[in-house]
């Protein structure tokens, strides 16, 4: 038999269904492919593959556009495999694996294909339905090819829904890196993989699936088995949950949680001692941590608890902080095994700062008796006593000071401890607080006031006192601060008189403040006065007359000082530049003497004179003035001076060639 014939024997023996395909269509089949597809050769060859498929696939693709792209790629020479669902001749329909690859034939222009169609085990198939697990295969580009009915069970979607999409699009956002990054050891030759991650429910819901995927690098495709473990997730997730939260309480709680065993021996601790390290604990004997003065209350406190089940409680001396030592209160209670009492716990608190408070309180309370028994002031408690009605009708001394015992009677304080207020009959203070402790209960607010007490009847010569009560409301009773201030008072009627005495004083003071004011503003208004005649007359010793034109006159009367002559030269100086005057005679007549120091005042205003272009004549000079000239040396000889006023003017008007007028001219 020639090879083409062994071939075609192969060929037609075939168990799986064997096409040739050329540009899609069928040229030839096996009897197989014949039987399984179309029942006779006729309704077979010549056929387009895709006229043997329904429109859609299962996964909803096209089956005509799928195909092609697959027959595409086998044309190019890669192999293809993939199971289809073909559509018989009756109507009914066959789901085959498909294997399509091309054929080296020399004498063929086109590439020749061969499919290869295997209809799937129907009892592996009815195994594949009935599993539990969800079983399926996808393509390397992240799609289902196929699912087993139990993805619909478990997630509501459909088969459909499940394979129209990518599997990484139902894969929760915080799991889609972690799922990548399982997958993608692929890539690193590995064949089977196991992850975890949460998958998309058609409620929106996620839940947890564990997957277990094997790699079939030669058909492309990857084989799976995904186990729904929401439940373990859940159990998991709740317990580590717990764990974390009674790990946080063990850890968190301020106290420190100790397990022994019924050695003694330290188990577990939620925080090691002050300075100590965990691992430097767990193992050692309590007994370690504690004084020896109190190991035998240790002891006595694990035997009851390990032996009788049940709980105890001791305060010890024990490690503190920085080596030192530090009180615990412990409270021991049995840890039970499954038939008996295996190990204690033991909850310490640090009571240090608690002890050291007591131990403060108490000498505070030490030091609070001490300065209400040294004070002067009268403290004491009482209690309410009701009457039939339930009424408060009385109170009973619980407790008092030595001042509050000497201030309400004559008794000792030990026998006035506990007697009633309405038993002391014969103590005025006593009746008084009676009836303010009344009052301040059925107010119930504190009372402060201040009282004058009489002396009793059988003590008429006793002097009033003043007393000054503070009564405050407590539970059961009030308390009282009670104060002699008699002697305060006293003080304050006699300060009270001083500063009456004091107002008096002060008005008179005042009386006497507004009569000096008034004195005071006559003697500004006459200085006033004075002051205003002063300049009168200083203007008028010091006139000046404008003789005629071009010639001032400024007679001098009386003595004539330092500050006269100032203003001589301030009122002579200003004229000469009002008038533009030649000549400014001054006429001494009328001054007696003059000192020596004004003279010289006199030659300066001569010499300002002359700066302003005038000259100055001097008349009338006494035998004082003359001798006063002399005495400043040459300086006299600069003034040009005349016995007579007469005899100065007749100079300046035959100097300055002027007419004599009729008048005599005029004071300025």
């Amino acid at each position: 038999m020639s090879q083409p014939d062994l071939h075609r024997a192969a060929f037609d023996a075939a168990e799986d269904a064997i096409l040739l395909l050329e540009n899609g269509r069928v040229i030839d089949a096996n009897p197989r492919a014949i039987q399984l597809l179309a029942g006779s050769a006729d309704g077979l060859v010549g056929r387009e593959l895709a006229d043997l498929a329904p429109l859609l696939q299962p996964d909803g693709q096209a089956s005509a556009e799928r195909l092609a792209q697959r027959l595409d790629a086998a044309g190019r020479g890669e192999p293809q495999r993939f199971r289809w669902l073909y559509r018989r001749p009756g109507g009914d329909f066959v789901q085959a694996d498909t294997q399509i690859a091309r054929l080296a034939l020399a004498d063929r222009a086109g590439p020749i294909l061969r499919a290869v169609v295997r209809e799937e085990d129907k009892e592996q198939r009815r195994l594949y339905a009935l599993a539990v697990d969800m079983l399926g295969a996808a393509t390397l580009d992240g799609r289902f090819k196929e699912l087993s009915p139990s993805w619909e069970r478990t997630l509501g979607f459909s088969r459909q829904e499940l394979m129209a999409r990518p599997y990484l699009e139902f894969i929760h956002p915080e799991d889609k890196a972690r799922t990548l990054s399982e997958t993608d050891t692929f890539s690193t030759g590995a064949q089977t993989i196991t992850y975890e991650n949460r998958f998309l429910c058609n409620d929106g819901s996620y839940r947890w699936l564990e997957w277990n995927a094997m790699l079939a690098l030669d058909e492309g495709l990857v084989y799976f088995v995904a186990r729904d473990v929401t439940r373990r997730k859940t159990a998991e997730i709740s317990l580590r949950e717990s764990e974390e939260k009674l790990r946080a309480l063990y850890d968190g709680i301020p106290h420190y949680l100790v397990v022994v065993d019924k050695d003694a021996r330290i188990v577990s601790v939620n925080r090691p001692y002050p300075g100590v390290r965990e691992e430097s604990v767990v193992g050692r004997s309590l007994y370690d941590f504690t004084s020896p003065e109190y190991h035998a209350t240790v002891r006595e406190a694990l035997q009851a608890v390990l032996r009788e089940g049940g709980r105890a409680s001791y305060e010890v001396v024990g490690l503190g902080a920085n080596g030192g030592r530090a009180w615990y209160a412990n409270h021991v209670s049995a840890i039970r095994g499954a038939d008996e009492v295996t190990n204690a716990l033991i909850v310490g608190e640090n009571i240090t700062e608690r002890r050291r408070a007591e131990e403060e309180r108490r000498e505070s309370e030490a030091r609070f008796h001490a300065a209400v028994e040294a004070s002067m002031d009268a403290f004491l408690t009482l209690a309410s006593r009701r009457d039939d009605s339930e009424e408060i009708a009385d109170f009973v001394i619980t407790g008092l000071n030595a001042r509050a015992a000497t201030m309400l009677s004559s008794m000792p304080r030990e026998q006035l401890l506990g007697r009633r207020l309405s038993e002391l009959v014969h103590s005025v203070e006593a009746g008084v607080l009676l009836e303010r402790c009344l009052r301040g209960l059925r107010k119930g607010a504190p009372i402060e006031e201040e009282i004058l007490l009489p002396a009793p009847n059988a003590q008429a010569s006793r002097p009033s006192v003043w007393v000054h009560h503070q009564i405050v409301p407590i539970q059961g009773g009030v308390a009282v601060t009670m104060r002699d201030t008699t002697e305060r008072k006293r003080l304050e009627d006699q300060l009270r008189q001083s500063i009456e005495r004091l107002e008096v004083y002060a008005e008179e003071l005042e009386g006497k403040n507004r009569m000096l004011a008034a004195e005071n503003a006559e003697r500004e208004r006459t200085a006033s006065v004075l002051r205003q005649q002063q300049e009168a007359i200083r203007a008028l010793s010091t006139p000046i007359i404008q003789a005629w034109e071009g010639v001032l006159v400024l007679p001098i009367i009386g003595a004539l000082d330092r500050a006269r002559a100032t203003d001589v030269m301030e009122k002579l100086l200003g004229e000469i530049v009002r008038t533009q005057a030649h000549f400014a005679v001054l006429d001494l007549t009328g001054v007696e003497d003059v000192d020596t120091p004004t003279v010289d005042h006199l030659f300066q205003v001569a010499r300002a004179a002359s700066l302003l272009g005038s000259r100055c004549l001097v008349s009338g000079i006494s035998p004082g003035v003359a001798q006063a000239i002399v005495t400043l040396g040459s300086d006299a000889r600069t003034l040009e001076t005349f016995g007579a006023l007469e005899d100065a003017l007749r100079h300046a008007l035959v100097v300055s060639g002027a007419r004599l007028p009729s008048a005599r001219g005029k004071a300025l």
